[in-house]
């Protein structure tokens, strides 16, 4: 679907319904963690996001 500028138009029915995603966590240290890594546990493939802890943002915080 395009507009009248010719640019394509998002299908906004498409978003009624946000997709979830079953993911699990690791951390690199149990006690004091640096580190916390995302990862899909029904996944065959090799796929993560690592994020510094320093550089992380709360998702409230975002909102």
């Amino acid at each position: 679907m395009t507009g009248s500028d010719g640019m394509p138009r998002l299908d906004e029915e498409r978003f009624e319904e946000l997709p979830t995603f079953d993911l699990r966590f690791l951390l690199d240290d149990g006690k004091r963690p640096s580190s916390v890594t995302l990862y899909d546990p029904d996944s065959l493939e090799t796929a993560w996001i690592t994020v510094d802890m320093e550089a992380a943002m709360s998702l409230d915080d975002l909102r």
